[in-house]
């Protein structure tokens, strides 16, 4: 098969490095790349925060997408599933296809008992990152984001997720809202998406995950058994496999 063109959006507080081992354990002839998204990393930010959000990051995408020649299969993480999906309703022909890993917004929930569900577990763990960056400053707040098992992380990939502690207050609120992307807006995306979520990740990634794999006209939703949320940093190699055997499905008109 034609060796496929990936780009990997990162999630919260973190930037390109983020992908690196899930990379690695892909096959080399790959053209596999990571994006860093302006007010992640360690790049100076333009201005204060004002731009961050759906839109400027969508465009970066699609920027990203049109230099390497389109037909891109993007892979995206939680913050950044929403930015993927904006990047897919404002130019679907740079993308062959998506991956979507757990998805974090109410926005796609059509049910009302659901979103209730998903608001109280959101509120929880939200809440408590919200509590940290007010009391204690932004990487107390990395810290409440990634969780128990950050101090167990690589020295290396604690630095990275610290590094990017600056944006929190952007992430919590201080950027733009998320642009509207409802069940009207997904049932018309064309294009072949998969909804990946942990078997054992938390109702406020687990309903915004089910309902993008519903309201696509063209997606189809693949648990990871025993994964949660934090699955591409904490087993690079399982995650590569989904990636991998996603894109062969891809080549294979699966």
């Amino acid at each position: 098969m034609v060796s496929p063109r990936l780009i990997f959006v990162h999630g919260a507080a973190a930037d390109a490095r983020l992908w690196s081992p899930v990379i690695s354990k892909l096959p080399p002839a790959w053209d596999a790349q990571a994006i860093t998204l302006t007010y992640f990393g360690d790049n100076e930010w333009p201005d204060e925060g004002d731009q961050f959000g759906t839109r400027l990051h969508a465009q970066e995408l699609r920027h990203m997408a049109a230099e390497i020649g389109g037909d891109v299969d993007i892979v995206c993480w939680s913050y950044s599933v929403h930015v993927g999906l904006q990047a897919l309703l404002d130019a679907p022909g740079l993308f062959r296809s998506a991956l979507f890993y757990e998805a974090a917004l109410p926005h796609y929930i059509s049910d009302e008992g659901e979103r209730e569900v998903f608001g109280k577990d959101f509120g929880s763990y939200f809440g408590s990152v919200g509590a940290k960056l007010e009391k204690e400053g932004n990487e107390a707040a990395v810290r409440q984001l990634v969780g128990s098992g950050f101090g167990s992380l690589p020295q290396d990939r604690q630095d990275m997720y610290l590094s990017n502690a600056r944006m929190m207050p952007l992430l919590m609120g201080g950027g733009e809202a998320p642009t509207k992307i409802g069940p009207a807006e997904l049932a018309g995306i064309e294009t072949p998406t998969l909804v990946a979520m942990g078997g054992n990740t938390r109702p406020c990634f687990e309903l915004p995950s089910r309902a993008l794999a519903k309201h696509m006209q063209n997606a189809t939703l693949d648990i990871v058994a025993n994964a949660d949320h934090f699955l591409p940093e904490t087993n690079a190699e399982l995650f590569a496999a989904v990636v991998e055997e996603w894109i062969d499905g891809e080549a294979n008109g699966q």
